[in-house]
């Protein structure tokens, strides 16, 4: 084979098996009307929880408009692999393995975005490219070191509770300002949804409410084992859809993942049989936890994966923030509405307490009822622009 069979530098080319167009029609380069070429190679870094994979697509926008026709290549850890496949502008998703680190040594990056201060990410931004190449944090003489000031402000607010806690800005704005588009708007993460997903969400809670015309809130129940109090607890939300219930008639849908099987048994022992309330985990697959949430008509969680998919489908929210920073999450115009006790000063401390009084204890529930129920009047904000069906 030649240069002039085949096009190496169209982001469809993979080398290793036919590409998607020569299976679906029959495409070859020399004649193919889906070339799309690409002329800067960029490798994006994110090993961090799934969240924080899905909130950080929203700087791929800015970083496209950074470049020339640019190849995006993003690492990930394996648990984010699927969801990283389903973000648009992301030409190559490249698990975090071996055979990864191999494909980073051997990329010939023309820039490296690390917007991770861990010494992981780190290091494989040293590995990947030449310091003067790696935007947000790398290696440099065994020290984690940032790339210029805005890095060096995040990182400050990584090592002063003090600085976290005085922080206004969303991480959001927080990464534009390191990857050097300080006044970009913000806008959500692009997510492409199977059709087949999403009818599939559909048939399972038409199953679990047989002929119900109710609009659905969904409360993702969990919180995550590193900080438990992220989210109500199961009294709680049981207040919360007792409440809820004397002033809408909705069906309530529980969701999380294998984790939370427990505490949704739990919450449901709490409620009649008969009582519209069904638990929906989706323990083995994140898009088919995405697209169970596009089936919702409001949603009330933490500040978890789930809130950061609800900006990406345009999911009206009420969210409730304790331990992590309310600041960091951007509301998207009114989309995300936050949630935080007045009652404490020891908010945003990035940890957990044995605090009778705690920052979910102290929420109001009717305050979150009245939330709740605005949001299930607004419209989305993001209505289809934001999801792609395959």
């Amino acid at each position: 084979m030649t240069a002039e069979t085949i096009n190496f530098r169209c982001r469809h080319y993979v080398g290793a098996k036919p590409c998607v167009f020569n299976k679906a029609d029959g495409s070859e380069c020399p004649s193919c009307t889906h070339v799309s070429k690409y002329r800067d190679r960029i490798l994006f870094i994110k090993l961090d929880a799934v969240g924080d994979v899905l909130r950080s697509a929203s700087l791929l926008p800015a970083i496209v408009d950074r470049h020339a026709s640019p190849f995006i290549a993003w690492l990930t850890r394996e648990d984010s692999v699927e969801l990283v496949r389903m973000m648009a502008l992301v030409d190559e998703v490249i698990p975090f393995s071996n055979d990864g680190i191999v494909r980073v040594m051997a990329g010939n990056w023309d820039r490296v975005y690390s917007l991770s201060n861990d010494q992981t990410s780190a290091s494989l931004a040293a590995i990947a490219g030449s310091p003067d190449q790696v935007i947000g944090f790398c290696m440099r003489n065994g020290t984690l070191t940032p790339s210029n000031a805005a890095a060096e402000r995040w990182l400050e607010m990584a090592a002063f509770d003090r600085i976290k806690k005085q922080n206004e800005e969303s991480y959001q704005q927080l990464m534009l300002h390191i990857i050097g588009c300080p006044d970009r708007p913000i806008t959500p993460p692009a997510l492409t949804i199977g059709g087949s997903l999403r009818q599939a969400a559909a048939a399972r809670l038409a199953s679990l409410f047989p002929g119900s015309t109710r609009r659905r809130v969904a409360i993702n129940i969990g919180a995550g084992a590193r900080w438990p109090k992220k989210m109500l607890g199961s009294r709680q939300i049981e207040r919360f859809v007792r409440l809820l219930y004397e002033r809408a008639d909705v069906d309530v849908v529980l969701t999380g993942g294998a984790g939370e099987a427990e505490k949704a048994a739990d919450i449901l022992a709490r409620f009649d049989a008969s009582s519209p309330m069904r638990a929906a985990l989706t323990p083995a697959s994140l898009p088919e936890f995405v697209a169970l949430l596009t089936q919702a008509d409001v949603l009330l969680c933490g500040d978890t994966l789930a809130l950061h998919i609800a900006s990406a489908i345009g999911l009206p929210t009420v969210a409730v923030f304790g331990p992590t920073s309310l600041a960091e999450i951007h509301d998207f115009g009114g989309l995300i509405k936050k949630v935080s006790s007045d009652q404490l000063d020891c908010l945003v401390c990035y940890g957990d307490c044995n605090k009778q009084d705690n920052c979910m204890s102290l929420l109001d529930t009717h305050t979150l009822v009245d939330l709740t129920l605005a949001q299930l009047d607004a419209a989305p904000r993001y209505p289809a622009a934001q999801i792609t069906v395959a």
